[in-house]
């Protein structure tokens, strides 16, 4: 039978393994997008090709983000800057952040306070 500390260790593990798709999912999307952008700039085309081609990318990076954001709030924590409460943010609450990597201007939901947030796993 499994303890406490043994799921919180699985947790975190399971959490590590969802950052580091997140990273793949995101990088991947970003270098498709890009060169797909690049190709359907310099290759010869009718118009409405190279509109339908930068469209689809651009879908599909769009959705590629979502995803990305979403892996991030279920992943792990965000710890209050000014509390230290731990907390999973709402998917709207982690879209709309200003953030830098992984930390986060967000509001705490137990002081109320709006704080850099730093993502952590345990």
């Amino acid at each position: 039978m499994l303890n406490v500390k043994e799921l919180e260790e699985k947790n975190g593990e399971y959490a590590k393994l969802l950052l580091s798709l997140e990273k793949i999912l995101g990088f991947g999307a970003s270098v498709t997008f890009l060169t797909v952008i690049f190709i359907a700039s310099y290759i010869k085309m009718d118009s409405n090709i190279r509109i339908a081609i930068i469209s689809a990318s651009s879908a599909f990076f769009a959705i590629s983000m979502c995803y990305c954001i979403k892996i991030e709030q279920v992943a792990g924590y965000y710890k209050c800057g000014k509390c230290n409460h731990k907390h999973i943010p709402t998917y709207m609450s982690v879209f709309l952040a200003p953030h830098i990597q992984r930390t986060r201007y967000m509001k705490c939901p137990n002081c109320g306070e709006n704080s850099w947030q730093k993502k952590v796993i345990k």
